[in-house]
């Protein structure tokens, strides 16, 4: 079994400041070795967090949420089914 693959924060800006100068996610991604995926999401993790990202802590930062919050959603109202 593999074991997951950690990148340091200067890696993951190095990746990042090579999506901002032009070249493609399927290009930084093939270099670098990394997934396209991952790219975007350090990317979106430095546009939320700025100075913040990557800081560690992982476990702390604010979730977002899976799914629609029903009881704000119902407002009040009783749950209806849709079966």
């Amino acid at each position: 079994m593999k074991s997951r693959r950690k990148f340091s924060k200067e890696f993951k800006l190095t990746a990042i400041r090579r999506l901002q100068s032009g070249q493609s996610a399927a290009e930084v991604a093939r270099v670098l070795e990394v997934n396209p995926t991952d790219l975007y999401r350090w990317r979106r993790e430095v546009e939320e967090r700025g100075e913040r990202a990557f800081s560690g802590g992982a476990r702390n930062a604010p979730r977002r949420a899976r799914w629609p919050n029903w009881s704000a959603r119902s407002a009040g109202q009783p749950w209806r089914s849709i079966f």
